[in-house]
């Protein structure tokens, strides 16, 4: 920027536009006296003339680091590579970023869990609720529960492997154990409804009832599943995000839960089904069900193979392998999580919107009907949006 144009600058007003801003600062404060003293300016003139480039600095957002500018080394451990599925949905970019699911609280929806592991030391926000013996806390005989819980948000400790929100805060609730869902309606719609007053607003359900979402029917489910229907519509209303898997049955079309938005539209904003890919990330695995008519609100993530699952905390506080779509659904409410802490200004329900619109839809990946809206990343998840001022 020459002394003309900084001349026609002063005399539209004395504001740089974006595109004179970073030019004007390039200019050495003497050359700025310099000019100053020729137009006779005063001192709080001179003075005005220096400070207010730097103010207006303040104002503008600085360029977003590339992800090859990131320093993610420190989060690129032995225990990271460990859940094979980090890498794959480029985590370690959230975490370089901020993202890590501090303070955020995630309701667990399931067989309970094993809150007594070390893996979960300050992982737990509330000892949550046992429906089965009708009393607080909860205990896992199944497994399945302390397993979804590793994969959510077990610690970043040195120790086997970290879950995807290893900061975030776990309720746990336990339903049930073997029965299907429809046998624990009232104690579901209790669960979410607990869990939602205890400050959780996603809610992780690796489970869904054996009814294909194509022939689910609103007279049958209601009749299924009317108090947690009732549960889950308040809660979406409310700001809440429920994830559910898609099922294991080898389908086109997702179990009932996962597909509910098709029936009840009012859903879909706070609704998320997830498939499960192979660990490596490169198809679907060999259990999991297709999107179907839940594509627009569905996303992909690894969820293991058989001979190939994903590791995580067992009920007696061993590492072992899981598969299928419910470690895929755990991973997904956990990268919420994770997101949340990274965009403490966002709901819930446009963090939802900003995962399933960043998703990676190339090659296999732009099949809806398989993939939904494509593959997780939450490096594009996570990336900070340049604000000009203009």
């Amino acid at each position: 920027m020459n002394e003309d144009q900084l001349s026609k600058v002063l005399k539209m007003g004395g504001l740089p536009t974006h595109g004179y801003l970073t030019q004007w600062l390039s200019i050495m404060p003497q050359s700025l006296l310099t000019y100053a003293r020729k137009k006779s300016f005063g001192a709080l003139q001179c003075t005005t003339l220096l400070v207010l480039p730097m103010l207006l600095l303040g104002c503008v957002t600085p360029r977003a680091p590339a992800s090859s500018e990131l320093d993610i080394s420190a989060f690129e451990t032995t225990e990271y590579f460990a859940l094979k599925a980090l890498p794959i949905v480029k985590a370690s970019t959230l975490y370089a970023r901020g993202g890590t699911g501090q303070n955020v609280k995630v309701a667990l929806i399931d067989s309970g869990m094993n809150d007594m592991l070390s893996e979960f030391q300050d992982r737990v926000a509330d000892p949550g609720y046992d429906f089965v013996r009708n009393l607080p806390g909860t205990v896992d005989i199944k497994g399945h529960g302390t397993q979804m819980a590793g994969i959510l948000a077990a610690s970043k400790d040195d120790k086997g492997m970290h879950g995807i929100a290893f900061n975030a805060q776990l309720i746990p609730m336990r339903f049930g154990d073997d029965k299907e869902p429809f046998y624990f309606d009232s104690a579901i719609a209790q669960a979410w409804t607990l869990g939602y007053d205890k400050g959780a607003r996603i809610f992780s359900n690796s489970w869904a009832n054996p009814i294909e979402a194509n022939t689910n029917e609103v007279f049958v489910y209601e009749h299924l599943m009317g108090e947690s229907l009732e549960s889950a519509k308040k809660l979406v209303a409310d700001g809440a995000v429920l994830v559910f898997s898609t099922g294991n049955e080898v389908k086109r079309e997702p179990l009932a839960e996962p597909g509910l938005p098709g029936l009840y539209p009012e859903l879909e904003k706070g609704w998320i089904a997830v498939m499960a890919l192979k660990s490596d990330g490169t198809a679907i695995t060999q259990k999991s069900n297709y999107c179907g008519l839940a594509a627009r609100w569905c996303i992909a993530v690894p969820g293991g193979d058989h001979g190939d699952g994903l590791l995580t905390t067992q009920k007696d506080g061993s590492y072992g392998p899981t598969i299928g779509t419910s470690p895929a659904a755990a991973l997904v409410s956990g990268a919420l999580a994770a997101l949340q802490s990274r965009y403490p200004e966002m709901t819930p329900q446009q963090l939802r919107d900003r995962l399933l619109s960043t998703a990676n839809r190339n090659g296999i990946f732009a099949n809806s009907e398989a993939y939904g809206q494509g593959l997780m990343d939450l490096d594009a998840a996570s990336r900070p949006e340049s604000v000009a001022i203009e």
